[in-house]
């Protein structure tokens, strides 16, 4: 009985569950054991890495103070133990998303909002595109170089670039509007940054 006693308690310790794990890897996690009850701002070094009010000329030198949610730039690194700081990719398990993910890249929207602002069929019942009144980059008045949003004649209001969109859908084309977290109007909207880039481009090479 004893041996087996011993056998269910080894087995037990090994088992150990994947977040227990992790937070072992990782030494600037808050709720790591040997951390909980750690003074956050202790002067030694071994008690904290991530110090958040450790001095920064300490010897050996120790974490210096930053701000705990500080964005990464070239000049001025973020601090290592950002507990803010989120991966690279498409967000976290704990973040609300707009939408599934819909793009990996810029130029992946565009080429979807090319095709978008070319169809005449599924967009509006009316038989025209957005093509149909903007090829050559006609109507758009990107002579007048303003950004959305501006005051548009047409609508009669201040509006952003989704809702001239979406004013142009439901209008024009007859058909309707878009939600505003859509991959549709998202590839729209970039399609439409790409046609006044060469729009301006063109304009340079004058």
């Amino acid at each position: 009985m004893f041996r087996i006693l011993t056998l269910v308690l080894s087995l037990s310790a090994l088992a150990v569950s994947p977040a227990l794990a992790a937070s072992h890897a990782n030494p600037c996690n808050p709720c790591r054991p040997a951390a909980t009850n750690a003074n956050p701002c202790s002067p030694a070094p071994q008690a904290n890495p991530c110090n958040p009010c450790a001095m920064p000329h300490a010897t050996p030198p120790a974490n210096p103070p930053a701000n705990p949610c500080a964005m990464p730039s070239p000049k001025k690194p973020a601090n290592p133990c950002n507990p803010c700081a989120m991966p690279s990719g498409q967000g976290t398990s704990h973040n609300t998303p707009i939408r599934p993910h819909a793009f990996d890249t810029f130029q992946q929207a565009v080429a979807l909002g090319q095709k978008l602002w070319s169809d005449d069929e599924h967009l509006g019942e009316n038989g025209v595109s957005c093509l149909s009144c903007h090829s050559g980059f006609d109507k758009l008045h990107f002579e007048a170089n303003q950004n959305f949003p501006h005051f548009v004649p047409m609508t009669g209001d201040v509006v952003t670039l989704d809702q001239m969109i979406n004013y142009c859908l439901l209008n024009p084309m007859g058909g309707k509007a878009l939600d505003p977290n859509s991959r549709e109007m998202t590839a729209m909207a970039a399609f439409y940054r790409a046609y006044r880039l060469q729009y301006l481009q063109g304009r340079v090479a004058r």
